[in-house]
């Protein structure tokens, strides 16, 4: 990683590596409000209707994980564009969302929107359901006088999440990466079918280890924020009611 920032840096210079910054911002900030949002607000509605707990969680994480893949499509097609793109590789968010729907039209922001799906709802469902039923199971054996180690929860709980989120997420992962290799989106099918001849089921979880440490880490660490952040509002903690 370092010897190819270097080369880039050398070659292309610095501000090279912030290219697609505020496509990526924009989608991820948003996108990340709108899922964690979401998913709180569906998991009571869906509870109210549902007998089943953990089937009421599912449901809202999915449709959770599928907002954020409609909210991040455009964005990522942006990025892509900024960076790939020499036409593209002075535009801003707004002016390069334009620029694509001018020349392309609107539906050319949402061609990976399959591949998105494939990452998003997985991805979502597993960090955010995993990640209350976990912290729930820990929050039933801690006994009264020991109510106060919530942040203990939040972090073993959060880690638990992570690693099945990067596991469940992984097969899209790949199908989404190997999606905007070009400038374009490839199609969901072709794309498939293209890593299955390169190595079969297995080729699906290429870098899993990598990214067990890398998003591993970063899922952790939302989580643990999140649920910081849910207690200072003054809603319960994650699993604790």
């Amino acid at each position: 990683m370092i010897d190819a920032a270097s080369k880039i840096v050398k070659q292309d210079g610095p501000r090279v590596l912030l290219g697609g910054l505020g496509p990526t911002v924009f989608g991820y900030g948003v996108e990340g409000a709108a899922k964690f949002g979401i998913y709180e607000i569906l998991k009571t509605v869906f509870a109210k209707y549902i007998d089943d707990q953990s089937l009421a969680f599912i449901l809202a994480s999915t449709a959770a994980g599928a907002a954020a893949a409609v909210i991040l499509c455009p964005a990522e097609s942006v990025r892509i564009k900024v960076v790939t793109d020499t036409n593209y590789s002075n535009e801003s968010f707004i002016s390069g969302l334009a620029k694509i729907i001018k020349e392309d039209g609107f539906f050319d922001l949402f061609g990976g929107i399959l591949a998105m799906l494939a990452k998003q709802v997985p991805y979502t469902m597993a960090k955010q359901v995993s990640f209350d039923m976990m912290a729930a199971f820990l929050y039933s054996h801690l006994k009264s006088g020991e109510k106060d180690l919530k942040w203990v929860v939040s972090v073993v709980a959060a880690a638990f999440a992570s690693i099945l989120a990067c596991i469940f997420s992984q097969p899209g992962d790949m199908i989404l990466t190997e999606t905007y290799k070009g400038k374009n989106p490839g199609s969901f099918p072709v794309v498939i079918n293209q890593i299955l001849k390169r190595g079969g089921m297995s080729e699906f979880f290429v870098g899993t280890q990598a990214r067990l440490i890398h998003v591993g880490g970063i899922i952790t660490q939302q989580l643990v924020m999140y649920d910081i952040v849910k207690q200072v509002l003054g809603l319960p903690a994650t699993g604790s009611h």
